[in-house]
């Protein structure tokens, strides 16, 4: 039975979702806590290490620096799980299994989200191309609200990241284009996939299991794994992406 500490109300309504595996404890020692990815969740994940917690899960991260990011990752050697609702890793695998190994020729990732929210969904969008095309990209132009990458193998990417007046929850659009199509639209909370090829659309059956409780879930078998996963290194790497893009000028 694993531990968790969690305070937050979805998190404390996932952890009563997994009776068999977790419970909660007000105690960070030997514990999963859970960090709010509130303004300062750099700082509040190194304490709650230093407090000794066994394991970590970043909540809804808003948009930090990457040299922040890549720091933590550095110090941190217990297992951290980063909650990212518009990039969730259920979500992506399945997208990646129904191309069935054929390669994009074009991605491109449409997004829009309040101005105080423009890095995160940059940030996702990034990481969704970084996902379909299943290789690190670099910037190779950009103005701000648009930016194209480049793999290493010389598939073309676009971002493109615009503000409105929508309230929270940001709204990304990710396509991987080819012989086999892969449409990706996330909205706050909701999701859709459909894989295209000449055999016809298949759409992915809807999610039930919330985003809380799918990081809680990978917590604990990293944590009873004795795994480390990626999940602060890629944040890292698709921060800094987005940090590229939203600061260049054509």
């Amino acid at each position: 039975m694993t531990e968790v500490l969690a305070a937050t109300e979805p998190y404390r309504s996932a952890l009563a979702e997994l009776p068999l595996s977790t419970r909660a404890t007000d105690l960070h020692a030997g514990a999963i806590v859970v960090v709010p990815g509130v303004d300062g969740w750099v700082d509040a994940a190194l304490a709650a290490a230093g407090a000794g917690a066994a394991g970590l899960v970043v909540a809804d991260p808003v948009f930090e620096s990457s040299a922040r990011v890549r720091m933590l990752a550095r110090t941190l050697h217990i297992p951290v799980i980063v909650e990212r609702p518009l990039l969730r890793p259920d979500l992506a695998e399945e997208a990646i299994r129904r191309r069935m190994g054929a390669e994009p020729r074009l991605l491109v990732a449409d997004a829009s989200a309040g101005a105080a929210e423009l890095g995160v969904v940059a940030r996702e969008s990034v990481g969704w191309l970084r996902v379909l095309a299943g290789a690190e990209l670099s910037l190779t132009r950009a103005d701000g609200a648009l930016g194209l990458f480049e793999t290493g193998s010389g598939v073309g990417a676009a971002v493109s990241v615009v503000a409105t007046s929508r309230p929270t929850g940001g709204r990304i659009r990710a396509q991987a284009l080819g012989e086999t199509t892969t449409d990706i639209e996330v909205e706050g909370r909701r999701a859709r996939l459909v894989t295209s090829s000449v055999t016809g659309h298949v759409i992915a059956p809807a999610r039930f299991e919330s985003s809380e409780r799918l990081a809680l879930r990978r917590a604990v078998e990293a944590l009873t794994a004795r795994t480390g996963p990626s999940d602060l290194v890629e944040l890292a790497g698709d921060t800094e992406s987005a940090e590229l893009m939203l600061a260049a000028t054509a």
